[in-house]
């Protein structure tokens, strides 16, 4: 089973509407005509997942915590599929980190252990999340957001 991973990319301004839109059945068209695409992930939006325990865990880039977590588990909730907020902040402290070097057999070992699992190719989807976020980092602004899903 996969799992479609999304970076949309609205106003900050709009984050009242994206609230009430979640409780709708329109809610993608919600973000398809108030947000952009800032980023694309073609693998397993469940491996992204893992690569963003694993950037918290051995980097210290941590992507799944910001000052909209409330929103974030409303979002999840309602949605019922996995919900980050990524805002200027997390670009400021973590967008150079992204730019670090990662490895593709490191990444690879990681997700074997965390997921218990022997994919030989693993490494190349968790090596290709790395630039996902940095591309939906980058976009930020003051006045955005990134609504990173996976569902």
């Amino acid at each position: 089973m996969s799992a479609i991973a999304s970076f949309i990319q609205p106003p900050k301004s709009l984050l009242d509407e994206l609230r009430l839109a979640a409780t709708q059945p329109t809610y993608h068209e919600f973000l398809t005509q108030h947000g952009k695409e800032v980023a694309d992930y073609p693998w397993s939006g469940y491996v992204l997942a893992t690569l963003l325990i694993c950037l918290k865990e051995q980097h210290r880039i941590d992507l799944m915590n910001s000052e909209f977590n409330e929103l974030s588990t409303f979002l999840a909730k309602s949605r019922r599929t996995t919900h980050f907020i990524f805002t200027h902040a997390h670009k400021q402290e973590f967008l150079a980190k992204l730019d670090g070097e990662f490895s593709e057999q490191s990444l690879c070992d990681y997700y074997n252990q965390f997921n218990g699992s022997a994919e030989k190719e693993a490494g190349k989807p968790m090596l290709d999340g790395v630039p996902a976020f940095r591309e939906s980092l980058s976009a930020l602004d003051k006045d955005s957001v990134v609504v990173f899903r996976i569902g």
